[in-house]
């Protein structure tokens, strides 16, 4: 019963096998090659992330407009009237044009008609109404910077920090592009590899099967030929499922020219391994010498960010000062060309504003947390600086260490390819075993595998390189 089973379940792989495989292998001849430069273009171009990073530009614009509208002059008019019993108690009117500027000064011009039985003193106006200009200037709070003149420094910030966050969120999208990509490379060409390695141990399979009909061969070898193609098999599965996922995980990249997504993945292939290794020629050298980790999109955020809040740490300040606004009015009587002529300068209106909290506890506290914020971003950049610096010095090791690697792992593979090709030639005469053969296949395919991992590995340390420098979108330029 136990033979039974066995016989059973290897059954029930080899048919797992052939089902991935044929679903696999029948696209294979229709695909055509993704090249990564091509992928990453498009994502740069289509993906909806790129689309929502340009957004940022437009919304920081949009708030600059917004900030902007606060020196926008206003026309404002009043009415007020009143009819009691068949009398007309009063009848106030009023127009006037305000200019507020960037200073904090804010000029306004009017005219004042008022009429009525019941009119106070303090409301009278000529017949012809009364002209008035007049100009209100901050002497205490505001005087240096106020609210409005605080909204448009920070909303000017914020168009840069608006284009820095696009560049970041797009330096962001392309890596975790070209890492799905070097992994579906990985795959598919594992797969290759062990394909290969499977069509070899089948026919070799069924080639010993001859022998041991014939009598040339021990019965045993049968079995050792067996597990060898049930070994790579068993890999296979399982480099099928991982290219799978590869494959669905990259078409949340491919979108097309309409926003859409693209879904096409299964179409394609990625570029073999040996177009890989013929175009890592990229000298990186001249290159992070210019890297300069302080000008990455997300430190430079965070820089920006500390002169908004310095900004906000000098409007708290402001505050700490008394409120003293002085407003000065010249009159004048409304009389065509005469308005002005006829202007005398003991006649105006002027006022006088002052507050002052007493204790200006919300004041000082506004200031001790504006103080605190400051200390908290300083602490991040500090931070962040590093976490960055020595992120890129790890990669440019890295890429730097895999190219050796891949050079040592080159040769690797061609001397197992001749060691095997070699115990081949020995079994064939009859100087060699199948296990001998059978080790000297597993070393052949492990060093193929390590030698594609390798390469996967140095295009992402590539990348990463780019990447932590913030510089992954000058690769691709529009």
């Amino acid at each position: 019963m136990k033979i039974k089973s066995n016989i059973i379940k290897n059954r029930n792989i080899g048919l797992i096998f052939l089902l991935l495989f044929h679903a696999f292998y029948s696209l294979k001849g229709q695909s055509k090659v993704l090249n990564p430069k091509t992928f990453l273009s498009n994502v740069l171009k289509n993906h909806p992330m790129t689309m929502r990073a340009d957004m940022r530009m437009d919304v920081a614009k949009a708030e600059l407009m917004k900030s902007r509208g606060q020196l926008d002059p206003s026309l404002n008019s009043n009415v007020q009237q009143k009819y009691f019993g068949g009398k007309d108690y009063y009848s106030l009117a009023n127009g006037e044009l305000k200019i507020p500027t960037y200073y904090g000064i804010d000029f306004k011009t009017g005219y004042d008609l008022n009429r009525g039985v019941f009119l106070g003193p303090e409301n009278s106006t000529p017949d012809n109404g009364l002209v008035y200009a007049g100009i209100s200037i901050p002497l205490g709070q505001g005087l240096l910077i106020d609210e409005r003149r605080a909204a448009i420094r920070d909303a000017q910030i914020g168009v840069e920090v608006g284009r820095l966050e696009s560049v970041d969120i797009k330096n962001e999208i392309m890596f975790n592009a070209s890492y799905q990509y070097w992994e579906w490379f990985k795959a598919y060409n594992i797969l290759q590899i062990l394909q290969e390695a499977e069509n070899v141990a089948s026919q070799r399979f069924d080639a010993v099967k001859n022998y041991v009909a014939n009598g040339d061969r021990p019965g045993i070898d049968t079995i050792e030929a067996g597990i060898q193609v049930q070994n790579i098999r068993l890999a296979l599965i399982s480099a099928t499922l991982d290219l799978n996922k590869t494959q669905n995980l990259l078409n949340t990249y491919q979108w097309n020219d309409d926003g859409l997504p693209a879904n096409n993945i299964s179409d394609e292939i990625p570029v073999d391994r040996e177009f890989a290794l013929s175009n890592m020629d990229d000298d990186l050298s001249t290159v992070i010498e210019s890297m300069d980790i302080n000008t990455h999109p997300y430190l430079a955020q965070l820089k920006n960010k500390l002169i908004q809040q310095d900004i906000d740490l000098k409007l708290k300040k402001d505050r700490l000062k008394p409120r003293l606004h002085v407003q000065y009015n010249p009159l004048s009587e409304a009389l065509g060309s005469r308005t002005i002529t006829d202007y005398n300068i003991n006649n105006y209106k002027w006022g006088l504003e002052f507050k002052m909290p007493l204790f200006l506890r919300k004041e000082r506290g506004d200031v001790k947390l504006a103080n605190l914020k400051i200390q908290d971003t300083d602490l991040l950049l500090q931070q962040k600086t590093v976490e960055l610096e020595a992120k890129l010095n790890n990669y440019i090791t890295e890429w730097s260490n895999t190219l050796d690697q891949i050079d040592v792992y080159t040769q690797a593979v061609s001397q197992y390819g001749q060691m095997l090709d070699a115990e081949r030639r020995l079994f064939e005469l009859g100087e060699s075993s199948l296990f001998l053969i059978n080790t000297r296949e597993q070393a052949f395919i492990q060093a193929n595998v390590k030698l594609t991992e390798l390469v996967a590995k140095n295009r992402l340390a590539y990348y990463s390189i780019w990447y932590f420098a913030g510089r992954m979108t000058e690769l691709f330029p529009d």
